[in-house]
């Protein structure tokens, strides 16, 4: 691990986003990260995580989360950030889910459904793999 590279282990909770921004905040003033990359991982750890949280520990207990984690990574090299969250919970593909049918109109347009759609438009890389238990998902970003 270099300066460059950060990681944090949250619990599966919603609460835990306030850690989430503060750590990512520390690591984008340590790399000078532009504004615009910020912001991209920024809504991609948000869409990511929250999708684990809320899908994948849905039927979790209370007591039952304290059992798992949700890990990020965060590296900075020459060509930008690649950005890793892994978890426990069931396996899951989002490079599976397919594109949302866009609305013909205001009163046609679903609430929520977009996350995936924007990792897809705001991460340059996207990878997904399933190995020992353990989903992995793998975004990348540019320097801009």
């Amino acid at each position: 691990m270099t300066e460059a590279d950060a990681m944090l282990v949250i619990r599966p909770e919603l609460a835990e986003f306030v850690r989430i921004a503060d750590w990512t905040e520390a690591f984008a003033q340590a790399t000078n990260l532009p504004g615009r990359t910020k912001f991209a991982i920024e809504l991609c750890i948000e869409e990511a995580v929250s999708n684990v949280i809320r899908h994948g520990f849905a039927n979790a207990t209370p007591e039952a989360t304290h059992e798992h984690g949700i890990r990020l990574a965060l590296a900075q090299g020459e060509s930008g950030v690649v950005l890793t969250i892994e978890d426990d919970a069931p396996a899951f593909d989002p490079l599976g889910v397919a594109a949302p049918v866009r609305a013909e109109s205001l009163e046609d347009a679903a609430v929520g459904g977009q996350g995936v759609e924007l990792m897809r438009r705001f991460a340059r890389d996207l990878a997904y793999e399933r190995r020992d238990g353990v989903n992995r998902l793998t975004l990348g970003f540019a320097l801009a």
